[in-house]
């Protein structure tokens, strides 16, 4: 277990050492890097008509996050 002094939330927020950002980090930037594809290929390289309009893709993030977070749950509580 890490224990650290007490600091100020936001010098807390920017811990680099004991954190677990350094292993996201490729992660986040790979998600990035796709979704930047998607999107240009949605608006230059495939004129699909399909509407995304401003809620669709909240409520598609929304699924997948629930599923995960149910999956995730689930196994914790198994653990326990």
């Amino acid at each position: 277990m890490i224990i650290r002094p007490h600091l100020h939330w936001f010098r807390m927020l920017l811990a680099w050492r004991g954190s677990v950002l350094p292993q996201l980090l490729p992660r986040l930037f790979l998600i990035f890097y796709i979704s930047i594809v998607a999107v240009a290929a949605h608006d230059h390289l495939l004129p699909i008509s399909l509407n995304l309009n401003t809620t669709a893709p909240f409520s598609f993030i929304g699924i997948a996050l629930a599923v995960f977070l149910g999956f995730r749950n689930n196994a914790s509580y198994d653990r326990w």
